[in-house]
């Protein structure tokens, strides 16, 4: 029996891999949630919790010390800084308070890549992105002081019963505004049931430490995507097709971009309030032109809005990631079939189960 802590159980990834793991054979399942506010969900699902916060040295010792593998799921708040700071202490504590021969399991995202847009000439990090990468290079620094296996696993858009994009991709396809690239391309997607795939290989040992970027196996098309979830929510889809973007050459991406900034700040109401101030003194012909070229650029733009012209949405990433994928040894349509969350429970309060017990006061 493997003894495995989830660390952020209560988040919307780490509360499906809960459910799943909770059904898994020979898996003991310690769900990890800062407060009983936070693990109500779980605990009505008949799953017991520990409490406590991993980043409190005086916390994490009881929370994980008793685990033979713990999956980072947790997800910091606050500024950039605070978030840094939060988990570079939760990494740590992992290392240093669990068992010698634990087995750390830090999720990581694809956007240490930067923006994945792409008109984007430069993919520069948002502070999530670089918050993340930090939180890279702290797993591999503490796996090499204490000489515990580390696994970072770069996960992309997740996919699930209980995950948003799902139910956003559900709700488009049953109220029929899907609009998808012309040209199919990669979704650098991943379902829970492949990253719990994945988490059960590491268990099995058939994964060596190492940074990876997991992603369904094989990786799936955006259209593969969306004919998943019309089937999930047994619904026809129908979608309309968006031609991909031209490509701009670097000087036309630069030009863009220098344009956009400049609209950012002439856009400023201060600006805008000084130039109206200042058009008034400016000779007549040229007032003119310019309310002219004003009235044709808002005319475009109410033509535009008329004409019900529809684009993919954001998370239809035209960019593909990646660079060394998990070696995963199912296909994620299979581990779809295999794994999926539990049945709520009734909500009675005789199901609620009690907390579990602290590592240190043992089984």
């Amino acid at each position: 029996m493997t003894k495995v802590g989830v660390i952020g159980a209560n988040g919307q990834v780490g509360a499906e891999i809960c459910l799943i793991l909770a059904q898994r054979p020979n898996i003991e399942l310690v769900a990890i949630c800062r407060n009983r506010s936070g693990s109500a969900f779980l605990r009505w699902q008949g799953i017991a919790c520990r409490h406590g916060r991993a980043a409190e040295s005086s916390d994490a010792a009881r929370l994980i010390a008793d685990c033979d593998v713990i999956v980072n799921s947790s997800l910091a708040t606050g500024t950039p800084a605070e978030i840094r700071r939060t988990e570079d202490r939760i990494i740590q504590n992992l290392f240093a308070c669990s068992k010698r021969s634990a087995r750390v399991i830090h999720f990581s995202t694809q956007s240490v890549y930067g923006d994945p847009r792409p008109e984007r000439w430069i993919r520069i990090q948002n502070p999530y992105g670089r918050a993340k990468l930090a939180s890279e290079h702290q797993v591999r620094a503490e796996q090499r002081r204490s000489k515990k296996p580390g696994y970072i696993l770069r996960l992309g858009h997740v996919c699930g019963t209980m995950q948003e994009i799902s139910n956003t991709i559900r709700e488009s396809i049953r109220e029929g505004t899907v609009v998808l690239p012309a040209k199919d391309c990669s979704s650098n997607t991943v379902y829970t049931a492949a990253i719990v795939g994945a988490i059960l290989q590491i268990i099995r040992g058939a994964a060596q430490p190492g940074t990876y970027d997991l992603m369904n196996s094989p990786p799936w098309t955006w259209r593969e995507v969306y004919e998943y979830e019309a089937q999930v929510c047994r619904a026809r889809m129908e979608h309309t097709a968006a031609a991909e973007p031209p490509r701009r050459s670097g000087l036309g991406v630069l030009h863009n971009s220098i344009m956009r900034v400049v609209a950012a700040v002439t856009s400023a109401p201060a600006l805008v309030e000084l130039g109206t101030k200042l058009f008034a003194y400016v000779p007549e012909r040229m007032n003119a032109r310019a309310t002219a070229w004003w009235l044709s650029k808002r005319a475009r733009r109410e033509i535009a809005a008329l004409s019900h012209m529809r684009s993919p949405p954001d998370h239809l990433s035209w960019v593909a990631n990646g660079v060394n994928f998990f070696p995963a040894d199912t296909p994620t349509r299979e581990l779809l079939g295999a794994f999926a969350p539990a049945a709520a429970a009734d909500g009675a309060a005789g199901a609620w189960p009690a907390d579990l017990a602290d590592a240190s006061k043992g089984d």
